[in-house]
């Protein structure tokens, strides 16, 4: 139909331009070039018809829509490029019976629009790529197991595939005599995609493996990297380290060397508390009726019921005051393992170790948490007659050098 609609207007042009007195040659010169720019014309006429279209009512009818994935479709493009696909068909459908006499022109403009297609398919696959990833983002297993390797590794054959037919169409052969060519090139190949390649299986090990998801807290001394994961794609992961400055590590360094993921550190109950002070085991002695007043003047609450009829020593009923004082603190998971004991004498006194798991387990949070709790620890040793040891300083061998026997 558009054919016959095409020659026929055509043949009118030149009908006319003939009773004006044009000779038939000239005439039909003019025809054809009035044809071409009428077509022309008609081509970006609908393009912009198509494109008012999109950007009026079919946004309107992405904004009241409730779902999301139309939104992500329409941000990133897809169907605005799909729309410039429709002068290249309009030319390639109505331009050719126009210039049919033109057989060189013909295989030309064939040839350009052919081109122009294959690229405009490559950005729409490239835009829907990049739409499927953010409607996965907005997922809940988004941050488990990310999808931007994959995507990329999609953009990558989508570009290959895309360069391959318009270098096909070029050069007039198949192709699959380009893809021949690509085998024998295959050392070259894995050569230059090498890190896209090691990336994508590394990538592959990682989500399947739950080794790593954005959002986990990893370190790996290797690359000087202790901080936050906010990105993981083919070729690098991106970390933010706790000074605020960023690290990139390659995806496969992941799975060739070792790291540690705290991740599970959150998910058994939070951050870990191991950590001890030295009591200096001269001071550790029974407890009398004075000492118990001393406590009760000072406030300091002790669970005597506990060791009613018991031989208790200052250290047994301090360790007794701490393991109720982190009973006490909200912050502590009381589900989780948790106690005061004392290790192994050692030279520099005897160690009361603290065990507990501290929630959430924000770092700054926890470091915190820690130095106060130790800080009234060593505030309080003295009002149970106990001592932290410390190597003896400069200082106190004056002290001593100069006191009276």
């Amino acid at each position: 139909m558009k054919e016959i609609t095409t020659h026929s207007l055509n043949k009118g042009f030149k009908s006319t331009l003939t009773e004006w007195g044009f000779s038939d040659t000239f005439a039909g010169y003019l025809a054809d070039f009035s044809t071409l720019i009428i077509i022309l014309v008609t081509s970006v006429i609908v393009y912009y018809i198509a494109k008012f279209f999109i950007n009026y009512f079919l946004k309107k009818l992405v904004e009241k829509s409730r779902s999301k994935w139309d939104d992500h479709l329409y941000e990133q493009k897809v169907f605005t490029r799909l729309v410039l696909l429709l002068p290249a068909l309009v030319l390639k459908v109505s331009l050719t019976p126009s210039i049919s006499k033109y057989p060189e022109a013909i295989m030309f403009i064939e040839l350009g629009l052919n081109i122009y297609i294959a690229f405009i398919i490559m950005r729409v696959v490239v835009s829907f790529l990049n739409a499927v990833y953010h409607i996965y983002g907005e997922l809940d297993m988004s941050g488990s197991k990310p999808i931007k390797g994959y995507v990329q590794i999609g953009k990558i054959i989508t570009y290959l595939v895309g360069g391959i037919a318009i270098i096909s169409l070029v050069i007039g052969q198949s192709p699959l005599t380009l893809l021949a060519g690509l085998g024998a090139m295959s050392a070259v190949i894995m050569l230059i995609f090498k890190d896209s390649i090691l990336g994508f299986v590394a990538g592959v090990q990682l989500s399947n493996n739950k080794m790593l998801q954005i959002g986990d807290w990893i370190t790996m001394p290797k690359y000087n990297t202790d901080g936050t994961v906010i990105d993981v794609s083919l070729v690098t992961v991106k970390v933010r380290n706790f000074d605020n400055s960023v690290s990139f590590i390659p995806t496969y360094a992941l799975v060739s060397d070792s790291f540690q993921n705290w991740r599970s550190m959150g998910e058994a109950g939070g951050r870990r508390m191991k950590r001890s002070v030295l009591i200096d085991v001269g001071t550790i002695r029974f407890m009398d009726d004075n000492m118990y007043d001393n406590l009760k003047i000072k406030k300091i609450t002790v669970d005597e019921q506990s060791v009613a009829g018991e031989d208790v020593t200052n250290l047994g009923l301090f360790r007794r005051y701490i393991y109720n004082y982190l009973r006490n603190i909200p912050n502590l998971n009381q589900d989780a393992s948790m106690m005061v004991r004392t290790l192994q004498p050692t030279e520099n006194g005897l160690p009361l170790e603290l065990y507990a798991f501290y929630t959430p387990p924000n770092w700054a949070e926890f470091e915190n948490f820690q130095a106060r709790l130790f800080e009234h620890i060593f505030s309080v040793l003295p009002e149970f007659g106990l001592k932290a040891f410390q190597r003896p300083s400069g200082r106190d061998v004056q002290i001593s050098a100069v006191l009276p026997e």
